[in-house]
């Protein structure tokens, strides 16, 4: 559970919503969020479903299950470290930790270890939102490997 009350309360910063706006949109009250988050209580497969659709995270990353085929599965033993250290570090731009907690296109991108540190190297004059920081991974990539 420990997994779950984790990812649970690092999805939903990166999303930038309180315990409260995560309750209403799951369907239970504050209190039940709260516990769920300090592992004293689970969620039931409706609200775990709800919670990873919110927080648009696969339920198989609320869980700390990797179903990827055997390229996805090297991708994220190759870069968990970096990878959980974005998500873990709430000082890291908000956009390139969502891009670090949203396995399923971090799986489809095969970010690489050296990506990520390329990636939490540039410091950008603004902020930048996920979706920023994929087409910064497709610009490091045309210039790296053309």
């Amino acid at each position: 559970m420990e997994i779950v009350s984790s990812r649970l309360r690092a999805a939903r910063k990166a999303k930038r919503l309180n315990q409260m706006e995560l309750a209403e949109k799951i369907g239970v009250d504050q209190a039940r969020v709260s516990r769920v988050e300090r592992g004293d209580r689970g969620l039931t497969r409706d609200q775990l479903l709800q919670a990873s659709k919110v927080l648009d995270v696969t339920v198989e990353y609320l869980l700390g299950i990797d179903l990827g085929d055997n390229v996805a599965e090297y991708n994220i033993q190759e870069t968990n470290s970096k990878q959980a250290q974005l998500v873990a570090d709430h000082m890291a731009p908000t956009g390139l930790r969502e891009l670090a907690i949203d396995q399923q296109l971090t799986r489809t991108l095969q970010i690489t270890t050296e990506e990520w540190h390329a990636l939490s190297s540039i410091v950008l004059p603004g902020e930048a939102s996920r979706d920023g920081y994929v087409q910064l991974l497709f610009t490091i990539r045309a210039i790296c490997y053309t």
